[in-house]
């Protein structure tokens, strides 16, 4: 059974935020409408609780995309994020159309609730973590938390204007164009993006992403003579 990733997240604070079930609606709709589109899901996310959505995504090499996606999208809300890796089961006699949270269970769903568990006991002295992977791996969930922890860490520190700054660069994929977006020059939008870190993020999403698109413990070819 191939692994997939079952994702469950939620929005802190979402009391304190005005309209929420309709702009969290909104939200969910233009993501999955994105993600269907790019192949990365055949469901849309679905709304378990009043803060609480799940999704599904096909292949594990695609998470960091799907998580990249999220903060985009979610922000300036602050968004925990909690995925499992593993195998998924649809439910006998599943009707069609039926939302992902009654189609579909199994272990990587199972895995995303301990992850989701755990992200409420954060290790004494540490800032409570937003996002958290749990697989049969261990080596990998290890592998995965570790460049992700850290991500989040340089994320939440991107401030507005940095972020206008992506979502443009990220729509042309020039920086001449996003500097005559803005008006300023191409060396303003330049020192925004390395000041975000976003090269480094992109980089390190890049690297995970190929780590999850094969397993974990292949052989990696020696530059010198194998040992006797």
């Amino acid at each position: 059974m191939a692994d997939h990733v079952a994702l469950i997240a939620d929005v802190a604070d979402s009391r304190r935020i005005d309209d929420f079930p309709r702009r969290r609606d909104r939200l969910l709709t233009e993501l999955s409408a994105r993600h269907r589109g790019k192949g990365w899901t055949d469901f849309d996310y679905a709304v378990t609780a009043w803060d609480e959505f799940q999704g599904l995504v096909d292949d594990p090499a695609v998470l960091p995309g799907v998580i990249w996606d999220l903060w985009r999208a979610f922000r300036p809300w602050s968004l925990r994020l909690a995925a499992g890796i593993g195998g998924v089961e649809r439910v006998a006699d599943a009707e069609a159309n039926l939302p992902l949270n009654q189609a579909v269970t199994g272990p990587a769903f199972y895995r995303a609730r301990e992850a989701m568990d755990r992200l409420d006991s954060p290790r004494h002295g540490m800032s409570r973590v937003r996002l958290r992977v749990g697989a049969t791996n261990d080596a990998r969930a290890l592998a995965c938390n570790a460049v992700l922890r850290l991500a989040d860490s340089l994320v939440q520190d991107i401030t507005d204007r940095q972020w206008q700054v992506i979502e443009s660069y990220e729509r042309s994929g020039k920086q001449t164009e996003v500097a005559a977006e803005f008006d300023v020059a191409e060396s303003t939008i330049s020192r925004s993006l390395a000041s975000a870190r976003y090269w480094e993020l992109q980089a390190s999403f890049e690297e995970l992403g190929e780590l999850l698109a094969g397993p974990l413990g292949r052989t990696v070819p020696s530059s010198g003579p194998e040992p006797d």
